[in-house]
C-alpha cells in the first residue's frame, strides 16, 4: 500500500480538497504523462479519504475537452456547496492554442453536482480577464467563499496585474456574486509586488486571523501564507511563511468540524528518476496538518491518522564499533568537536517511519540521521541539523548535483535549534517520497531515488549530542 498517494499511470497535480460527511473529498489534476495514449491537457480525477492513507477512486470529476475548446486542460479551482445542497465547481479552462489577440488562453467555467460524484458542466458562463486591470492570458485557479460579513460570494483568482514591473505583476483578483453565476471583477484583493504570481489561492480562518494561502515561483517555489485580522487587511507575511519546501506546491486546505484544517500539495517527481534531475510538475500527495501558534503563525506536522497507521515502533540498536558514540541509560551520545562519526542501525524498508530525538550540548558543528546508508558508509542521505545556520537541511552522501554540494539547498528549511533544547523528529518514508517532521512545527518534504536498501543511522560532526535511539516502524497496518 502507498502512503503518499499517487494513481497509476499517472501523477497527482494541484489539489482541490473539499470535506464533507466525515470525509475528505481530494479532486485534482491528473497529469498521465503519456501524451501518446491519452492526449494533452489534464482532466480532474477525484479520490476520497477519512485517514489520508486509504483512497477510494471515485474517477474522473471532470473531462478534459478537444483542441478547439476552452477547458483542453481542466486546471484548478474549488467546491462550494450553496444554501440548497447543489455543489459548485469554478475551474480554469486553460488551451494554449487559444493565447492570440481573439481568444483567452485561461477562463474561469463552472460545474454544478448534486453528489459531488456526478458533474455538468454548465454551458454559457465563462469569466475572462478585466484587462483594464489584470494582463489578458493570465486568468486562473479560481477560488470561491462567501463572505461572512456581506452574504456575497467572492471569488479569488491568481492573475497579474495590467502594469508594474513584470517580474512582480502577481496578485490575488477579486470577483464578487450574489447567486453564483453573474461575477463582477473587482480590484486585486492581494497585491503585494513581489511575485510573478500568486497560483493556487486559499482562505480560511482560525480563531481571530484569516489566511491567504497560494503558490508562487519567483523565489522559492513554494507554497506560502498571509496573515490578517480582517478580509479587508492589511496582510503581514511572518519571518518564515513557508508551509514547506521545493518538493511541496499547490496546496490547498480543507477542515472538518473539529477545526482540524489539513493542507493538500504535491511533492513532485524529477526528471529520470535520479537525485540530480530536474523538479518536475506533479507527483505524490502530500498532506500535512496545520498547526496554529500563539502568535497567530503557522506550522505544519504530521496528520494523527498517518502516524497511526504504522506498525508499532522498534529500537534501533546502533552498531558502534570504531565510533565516537557510545550507549547511555537513554540512548547514544557522540562527543566528537572536530570530527565526524557515524552509527549504523537495521536496513530500512521501502516504507517505514522513523522517529527520535537529539539534543546539541553546545551550538557547534551538526548532527542528524542517516537514511539507507550502504555497508561501508559511502553512499545515503542525511537529515541534518545545523544550528549555526538555524536550520534543518536534508542532503545525499558522496554529493549532490556535484562533489562540492552535499545538500539540496532548495529543500531546507528554518529551525530554531538551541543547546539542551530536544529536537523532536518524525521521518515518513515512502519508495522514493520523504516527507520529513520537526518538532510538530516544520516541514521538510524531498526525494530519494537511490541507496536502495540501506541502514538508518546517526552521526554527529563537530559537535557534542545527545540522542534517543531511532525508532523504526515498518509498514503500513
Amino acid at each position: 500500500m502507498q502512503i503518499f498517494h499517487k494513481p497509476v499511470p499517472g501523477v497527482v497535480g494541484d489539489c482541490i480538497p473539499f470535506y464533507a460527511d466525515g470525509r475528505y473529498h481530494v479532486f485534482y489534476l491528473r497529469d498521465y504523462r503519456d501524451k501518446d495514449s491519452y492526449g494533452i491537457g489534464s482532466p480532474w480525477h477525484h479520490v476520497s479519504t477519512d485517514d489520508f492513507v486509504t483512497f477510494t477512486d471515485h474517477g474522473e470529476a471532470l473531462s478534459k475537452e478537444t483542441i478547439d475548446d476552452q477547458d483542453l486542460t481542466v486546471a484548478t479551482g474549488s467546491v462550494i456547496t450553496d444554501d440548497d445542497g447543489l455543489h459548485h465547481i469554478f475551474y480554469t479552462g486553460i488551451n494554449p492554442y487559444f493565447r492570440d489577440a481573439v481568444h483567452r488562453e485561461q477562463a474561469i467555467l463552472h460545474a454544478t453536482s448534486k453528489d459531488l460524484i456526478s458533474w455538468t458542466k454548465v454551458a454559457g458562463e465563462v469569466s475572462y480577464a478585466d484587462e483594464t486591470l489584470y494582463e489578458r492570458h493570465d486568468w486562473r485557479d479560481p477560488f470561491v467563499y462567501q463572505d461572512p460579513d456581506t452574504g456575497r460570494y467572492n471569488m479569488l483568482i491568481a492573475a497579474r496585474t495590467a502594469s508594474g514591473p513584470v517580474s512582480r505583476r502577481g496578485c490575488t483578483a477579486l470577483l464578487t456574486s450574489d447567486d453564483l453565476t453573474n461575477w463582477t471583477v473587482e480590484k486585486p484583493f492581494y497585491a503585494p509586488g513581489r511575485y510573478h504570481g500568486h497560483e493556487c489561492p486559499d482562505l480560511f480562518r482560525m480563531g481571530d486571523w484569516y489566511y491567504l494561502v497560494f503558490s508562487e515561483y519567483t523565489t522559492r517555489t513554494a507554497t506560502r501564507y498571509a496573515m490578517s485580522r480582517s478580509l479587508q487587511g492589511p496582510w503581514l507575511t511572518p519571518f518564515d511563511n513557508l508551509f514547506d519546501n521545493r518538493a511541496f506546491y499547490a496546496a490547498k486546505s480543507a477542515g472538518d468540524e473539529q477545526g482540524r484544517r489539513y493542507l493538500f500539495g504535491w511533492n513532485p517527481s524529477k526528471v529520470g528518476d535520479a537525485d540530480g534531475g530536474d523538479w518536475q510538475w506533479g507527483g505524490n500527495l502530500t498532506v500535512h496538518e496545520i498547526v496554529q501558534n500563539d502568535d497567530g503563525t503557522l506550522g505544519v506536522r504530521m496528520p494523527q491518522t498517518l502516524a497511526a497507521a504504522f506498525w508499532q515502533p522498534s529500537r534501533q540498536e546502533l552498531q558502534l564499533n570504531g565510533s565516537n558514540w557510545v550507549s547511555t541509560p537513554q540512548g547514544y551520545r557522540a562527543d566528537s568537536p572536530h570530527a565526524y562519526t557515524a552509527a549504523y542501525g537495521e536496513d530500512m524498508p521501502a516504507s517505514c517511519l522513523i522517529e527520535g530525538e537529539l539534543t546539541f550540548n553546545k551550538n557547534a558543528g551538526e548532527a542528524g540521521v542517516l537514511l539507507r546508508v550502504d555497508a561501508t558508509g559511502d553512499t545515503g542521505y542525511f537529515l541534518r541539523f545545523n544550528p549555526d545556520r538555524q536550520a534543518v537541511q536534508f542532503g545525499k552522501i558522496g554529493g549532490y548535483r556535484d562533489w562540492y554540494v552535499d545538500h539540496m539547498p532548495e529543500l531546507d528549511r528554518p529551525l530554531h535549534i538551541q543547546p539542551g533544547i530536544p529536537i523532536r523528529y518524525r521521518i515518513v518514508v515512502d519508495g522514493t517520497a520523504l516527507v520529513a517532521y520537526v518538532d510538530d512545527q516544520v516541514a521538510l518534504s524531498g526525494r530519494l531515488y537511490t541507496s536502495r536498501p540501506g541502514r538508518v543511522g546517526l552521526y554527529a560532526d563537530g559537535a557534542t549530542v545527545t540522542a534517543t535511539a531511532p525508532s523504526l516502524r515498518r509498514g503500513v497496518r
